[in-house]
């Protein structure tokens, strides 16, 4: 075995297993952000011995320096080192979905009846979230594969549909069973679903909190969702007995949509026989959704919601037998072209939910927050705004006008959020209504860009009935008509409102970069030499500087050492440092264009887009399906391009599945109870801890030093974050959860707080007396060596180089050790 695994952190050993490392005096723990750093990247080439945790997530201790022991929380195999997280991004719209619940305003705890009603409105949103994907994974495989394709010879031979049996006559002639066998799609997908979430509750979910006592506390009933005591509640991250109920309720709803899509569909296509199974299946179907909407929303300590969720699998199950064995026993009929009868209505019904539950939500939202004036003339403006665009686009002839009103309405929205943000730092309009909006869109989008990608693959696509007049060269696949008008904008808008956003950006930054911050940046960097910032080694004539060049000073001067436009960039990256906090303009714009949009088809069917627009949206649509498997691979086989995907599941997947289970599972529900377990063990052998935290670590950290019930009464913890997202970001987008109020409470002997300006993710704690905010320069020096590069802006993965960082804490380290415990005070 080499050395390098035998040996302790304390030297070489005789045998193959090396000591118990020892756990007095200071011990500082690193934590890393997004992506998924490695042990070494944390400790350095040292030999390294594990101490605790798994392959998965582990701490792994280096030798002793500076007079404390050095360990670090590998936690980044829960989110992005396995090639099979990639396919995490299918999930996506239901990692919105679950995401948008938890970003309410904190007024909402105060108010206990209205927070009940936003989280039934959000988790119904949810649960038609799942309903719109089950239509999309029934509605593809049994419309245009059994169905349509299922029906002709000459489209079934070429395709795996032959292995179904549908070119048999007992297959072939009855509609109702090519429904029924294409609908095995998407009862795999539940199937896997099931497996998946299974899974995951088994990996994540399971790892308990710590807690004096014999015996481990039992699972809550109560999701962490309904907890009002938010981070600070030490159930919070102990949600598998909730996690597995909401599960239950999606999978019967699920099941159950299946049936009916199946039992309907047949209904509408053949002369019914065995009607009564129908009908029975469609009644069962009926209950189990409204017996899911109260399992969903029920908060209790008692068993009867999971119970209600259990039988509703249970009846779910007996409504897709029924419907199986309607669809199996209906006749044959001739094959007749067009699209799947019956396939319309449940199209109009499930959007038709999808539109109460977000109308449900924003209404939630609204009566939980506290507009002001200029609020609500701003949302009052926005709706009319929208109604005049509405009108304009309604009574206009024009091609093209319709998105010509909707950049302009996305356009007004950027303006009023300038304005609205001098004076309001978090998520400017109703959070959870635009993100759960979001989920819905992207799940549409994709889905739509699958439907279109194989009914072009499987037969040529036509989108109205006058197209049959024509001899088909190959087998005739009908597509909805609205479809087709709708396509360009559902692809093409969010990517016109993108293209304004960057624009709009890149003009701010333009604008920092060539004004007056520029010249401040330059001046903050001459005082800094004025007041004798440590020199660089060697001697003085090989020093040159970035800001007192001569070529600085005077533009006549040629530029040898390229050193002018330093200032500038510098201050270009101070703005790109503020433009993740106007990522909600663009959510907004998107939100508000859509329901635009879906608006203005009802008024106009005809669409109005140019041909060449037509063509785009769809071939743009029917290549988004392609791109992602493209993601996926590459995502699989490259551990860095991973490791740039899991960078939003870094994110997204830190708060439990209370709201949607379906989403990719969080890994904080066992990294928050793993690095408090090491806390207590290391403070139960006398030790006190350091927590060095960047990024995302720094939210474990905050999140696992803000439930005194899950630590030890007499620790002595302090803490040390850089690039810390847990106020810019955090507070921006989930303010009931990282305020003010929480930060400040977190029991610590210390916290000092290190940001760059340029840094996009951290920033200022901005807690007052409880945290020691330090804003450090960015790039340290403005001076550099002749021959070497001018210094580079760090952003936010600089600091791990900066010595201002690893001088703080050393500093906070022995401040850590030099404080006495009440135990040695009263021993002195």
């Amino acid at each position: 075995m080499a050395v390098s695994e035998t040996e302790s952190v304390s030297g070489l050993v005789a045998g193959l297993v090396p000591p118990e490392p020892h756990s007095d005096g200071v011990t500082e723990i690193r934590l890393h952000g997004v992506g998924g750093a490695s042990p070494r990247s944390l400790l350095g080439e040292y030999p390294l011995q594990q101490v605790g945790g798994d392959a998965i997530a582990g701490f792994y201790r280096r030798p002793d320096g500076e007079g404390r022991h050095i360990e670090a929380y590998s936690w980044g195999g829960l989110t992005s080192r396995s090639g099979a997280r990639v396919l995490w991004l299918l999930l996506l719209p239901f990692l919105l979905a679950n995401l948008a619940g938890w970003m309410f305003p904190s007024r909402l705890l105060d108010r206990p009846r209205t927070f009940a009603v936003y989280r039934a409105a959000v988790r119904w949103a949810a649960l038609a979230v799942t309903l719109n994907a089950v239509l999309f994974l029934t509605w593809i495989p049994v419309d245009y594969l059994g169905y349509q394709c299922g029906g002709r010879a000459e489209c079934v031979d070429p395709w795996p549909l032959y292995g179904f049996g549908l070119q048999f006559g007992f297959v072939q002639d009855h509609p109702g069973r090519r429904i029924l066998l294409a609908a095995a799609v998407p009862l795999l997908a539940i199937a896997i679903m099931i497996v998946l979430s299974r899974r995951t509750l088994g990996r994540y979910e399971t790892v308990r909190p710590p807690a004096r006592g014999p015996l481990p506390a039992p699972d809550p009933a109560r999701s962490a969702a309904a907890l009002t005591a938010g981070l600070a509640h030490p159930d919070f991250w102990n949600g598998r007995r909730a996690t597995s109920r909401l599960g239950t309720a999606h999978l019967a709803a699920a099941v159950a949509m299946l049936a009916a899509l199946i039992a309907h569909t047949v209904r509408s296509t053949v002369d019914v026989e065995q009607r009564p199974l129908a009908v029975g299946a469609l009644m069962l179907s009926g209950i189990v959704l409204a017996g899911v909407a109260v399992a969903l929303v029920a908060e209790t300590a008692k068993r009867w919601p999971e119970k209600l969720a259990g039988t509703m699998l249970g009846f779910a199950v007996a409504a897709l037998v029924l419907s199986a064995i309607f669809a199996w026993l209906q006749p044959a009929v001739a094959f007749v072209e067009g699209e799947l009868p019956g396939m319309g209505q449940a199209v109009n019904l499930t959007n038709g939910a999808v539109a109460a539950t977000l109308t449900l939500l924003l209404l939630a939202v609204l009566a939980g927050t506290a507009l002001r004036t200029s609020g609500w003339l701003l949302l009052i403006a926005t709706v009319a705004a929208t109604l005049l665009a509405l009108w304009v686009t309604d009574v206009a002839e024009l091609t093209g006008v319709r998105m010509v009103a909707v950049l302009a309405l996305a356009a007004g929205l950027g303006l009023a959020g300038q304005v609205a943000r001098r004076s309001y730092d978090r998520f400017r309009w109703a959070a959870p209504f635009v993100v759960m909006a979001l989920a819905a869109g992207v799940l549409n989008v994709f889905m739509l860009g699958l439907l279109i990608r194989v009914a072009d693959t499987v037969g040529a696509i036509h989108y109205s009935e006058t197209d049959y007049l024509l001899p088909p060269e190959e087998p005739v696949i009908a597509v909805f008509q609205v479809i087709r008008p709708f396509a360009p904008y559902l692809v093409l808008l969010p990517g016109a409102v993108l293209l304004l956003f960057l624009l709009w950006q890149g003009v701010l930054i333009w604008r920092a970069a060539s004004g007056p911050t520029a010249e401040r940046t330059r001046q903050a960097y001459l005082a800094q030499e004025r007041d004798g910032a440590p020199p660089l080694d060697g001697p003085a004539e090989w020093v040159a500087s970035t800001v007192s060049d001569p070529a600085v000073q005077d533009p006549a001067v040629h530029d040898w050492l390229r050193v002018r436009p330093w200032a500038r960039t510098v201050a270009a990256w101070q703005r790109i440092g503020r433009s993740p906090l106007d990522l909600d303009l663009l959510f907004t714009a998107v939100v508000v264009a859509g329901v635009f949009l879906v608006a203005s088809m009802q008024l106009d069917d005809a669409g109005g887009a140019p041909p060449w627009m037509i063509g785009l949206g769809t071939t743009v649509a029917a290549a988004l399906p392609p791109l992602l498997i493209v993601l996926l691979r590459s995502g699989w086989s490259d551990l860095g391009r991973r490791k740039v995907i899991g960078v939003l599941w870094d994110v997204g997947t830190f708060w439990p599945r209370s709201y949607h289970p379906f989403a990719p599972p969080s890994y904080a529900e066992r990294a928050v109870p793993e690095l408090q377990r090491r806390i207590w063990w290391l403070h139960d052998n006398g030790g006190r801890i350091l927590l060095t935290a960047h990024s995302q670590g720094s939210v474990l950290a905050a999140a696992a030093l803000a439930q005194p019930d899950r630590r030890s009464p007499d620790d002595r913890v302090s803490l040390v974050t850089f690039g810390a997202p847990v106020h810019k970001l955090y507070n921006w987008g989930f303010p009931a959860y990282f305020n003010q109020d929480v930060l400040s409470r977190l029991r610590i002997e210390r916290w000092e707080n290190l940001y760059y300006l340029t840094d996009y993710v951290g920033g200022p704690a901005a807690v007052g007396a409880a945290c020691d905010d330090v804003e450090i320069p960015d790039p340290p020096t403005s001076t550099f060596r002749y021959g070497e590069p001018a210094p580079r802006v760090g952003s936010h993965t600089g600091y791990w180089d900066d010595p201002a960082l690893w001088k703080a804490v050393g500093q906070a380290a022995a401040l850590l050790a030099a404080r006495r415990t009440p135990v040695e005070e009263s021993q002195v």
